[in-house]
């Protein structure tokens, strides 16, 4: 599978060919990645160490390489990086686990409805070892009349509600500290949680067909708890990965997941078929399905025998395809955690019209971003300071973020139109 970049010889051009190389791992056989691989020196590993971390693709690669037999390719100092950023993530995932099944039985104690979301779900079919997921938080979906006694549950484990953005409410808990880099996958002092609301009202023949009501019990530890059925857990997938090519950061690591996914369930017809009634319920879900397929195969490579696929992806506007052709593993290979070219695709969606005022705030914004930092009861003037250092650290660096990613933009927005223009005739 060719590259979408001409890329130069020098270090930055290096860096993208082993970037490329490492998401061949991911399909390649051993022989074929061991060769690409064999032309990288630590310096080069070493410039996409940050990239493997927001991809969400480091500990992903380790167990690759341990797979194919191939851990020597790495040098020793990033091997050994990578296996202790496991053990720390092992830790961390194992909190993850002991919150989500504490909360759990609180919320079925107090008879919730509600259902796992997310990447803590994603074992076995998209995540071998869901020590090697880096995950943020976690997330629930309830019942919007259960939304206030399930605020009140989470306020009784110390989650405070941070902000509201439609269905969806975010808290956080414990003392906030500035973000590093270097302890991103130790536990955290700060812990966020997110509340996903859903109506639950029956539809006109007196029927519930929502995903709540088709959740069914999962094994968790020594727990049975609530999670999405299979074929919503898929289509959740794809709208997820969608919202994110739709927003400023898209981490390569869900589209790997994604497509481990279909691979998992490529033979199940009954599967397939329930996929496609429930996309065809969401809104854009068939869109974010062909979207999902589309990106999973420019970026590990396509798979066969998957139904659905191909018609899917045929179902995607001309132009949408061509935002993900053009832009999809570029975004997805990048350094910075952002980029504008999101906007471009938004433009495309059925209310791209209405989104053009939205669409110009985003690209150049006049108001500060939210602040990443807390004050803690009892702070004192010397901490203060340091998280007022940590604020302006942010600001700043999100208005370099605005000014580099704006000239992008505005440089691929007139490529974009010649394009859409040649496809339109």
């Amino acid at each position: 599978m060719s590259g979408i970049f001409q890329l130069d010889g020098g270090g930055r051009g290096r860096a993208q060919r082993l970037k490329e190389a490492i998401l061949a791992c991911f399909y390649d056989g051993s022989a074929h990645a061991e060769a690409r691989l064999a032309h990288f020196a630590l310096r080069d590993w070493q410039r996409i160490l940050y990239w493997l971390d927001i991809s969400g693709l480091a500990l992903y690669l380790l167990h690759r390489m341990r797979q194919l037999g191939l851990a020597h390719c790495m040098p020793e100092p990033v091997r050994d990086r990578l296996e202790r950023n496991l053990a720390e993530n092992r830790g961390r995932t194992r909190a993850l686990f002991e919150e989500a099944e504490a909360i759990s039985e609180v919320l079925m104690g107090r008879g919730i409805a509600f259902a796992l979301l997310k990447g803590i779900t994603l074992t076995p079919e998209s995540v071998p070892d869901s020590a090697l997921r880096w995950q943020i938080d976690l997330d629930f979906l309830v019942a919007a009349r259960d939304a206030t006694a399930a605020r009140h549950v989470l306020s009784t484990f110390g989650y405070g509600l941070r902000a509201v953005c439609g269905n969806t409410m975010e808290f956080t808990a414990g003392q906030s500290s500035a973000p590093d880099m270097g302890k991103i996958y130790r536990v955290h002092s700060q812990r966020s949680l997110e509340l996903h609301m859903v109506s639950t009202s029956p539809n006109r023949s007196g029927l519930r067909r929502d995903r709540l009501f088709r959740a069914r019990p999962r094994p968790f530890g020594q727990a049975q708890i609530p999670s999405l059925a299979p074929a919503d857990i898929l289509v959740q997938q794809a709208l997820h990965l969608f919202k994110h090519l739709c927003g400023e950061h898209t981490r390569a690591s869900w589209v790997l997941e994604f497509r481990r996914h279909i691979e998992a369930r490529r033979g199940d017809a009954a599967f397939w078929r329930e996929v496609e009634r429930i996309a065809a319920e969401e809104a854009l879900g068939e869109m974010a399905l062909g979207a999902a397929m589309l990106l999973a195969d420019l970026t590990f490579g396509a798979t066969g025998g998957v139904p659905l696929r191909e018609q899917a992806i045929a179902r995607l506007p001309r132009t949408v395809r061509l935002w993900i052709e053009s832009y999809g593993r570029r975004i997805l290979l990048a350094d910075s955690p952002g980029n504008k070219l999101y906007l471009l695709l938004r433009k495309e969606l059925p209310d791209g019209d209405d989104q053009r005022a939205s669409i110009r705030r985003l690209v150049f914004p006049t108001h500060l971003p939210p602040p990443i930092t807390r004050g803690a009861r009892g702070e004192r003037p010397g901490q203060r300071l340091a998280r007022y250092r940590t604020e302006l650290w942010h600001v700043l660096i999100r208005l370099w973020f605005h000014v580099i990613e704006g000239l992008k933009y505005a440089i691929e927005h007139s490529r974009w139109q010649r394009r859409v223009t040649e496809i339109s005739q």
